[in-house]
């Protein structure tokens, strides 16, 4: 009976101050929830930098042995460079062959600056 009016079913029988508790009660659970999904979210965040340290390392590491040829720059969101190894043989084209690359944004725009393109 409970769990249906804290989903707020058969509050028909309730008093003002039964609903005024309920609400009380509710409101201490969502600031609880919120949080808890607070402390979530920046525990995620940390772990993501601390991988992005380490994937930046790598990448130095890769490049300091020759094995990248430039650095990998994301100059803009929605922007971002293929890898390019070295001494990788360069792909055979056909007029049949289908791009593969995957843009965001609208279709005809330039990829990195968001302008008409032509």
């Amino acid at each position: 009976m409970r769990r249906r009016k804290i989903l707020g079913e058969n509050l028909g029988g309730c008093s003002a101050e039964e609903l005024h508790s309920l609400e009380v009660k509710i409101e201490k659970s969502l600031r609880t929830i919120r949080g808890k999904k607070t402390q979530v979210l920046e525990e995620q965040i940390a772990k993501l930098k601390e991988k992005e340290k380490a994937l930046l390392k790598d990448n130095e590491d890769l490049r300091e042995k020759g094995i990248l040829e430039a650095p990998l720059v994301v100059p803009a969101l929605n922007c971002v460079a293929p890898l390019q190894l070295r001494d990788a043989p360069e792909p055979v084209k056909s007029d049949d062959d289908v791009e593969t690359e995957l843009y965001i944004g609208l279709p005809g725009r330039d990829r990195c600056s968001n302008r008409p393109s032509g």
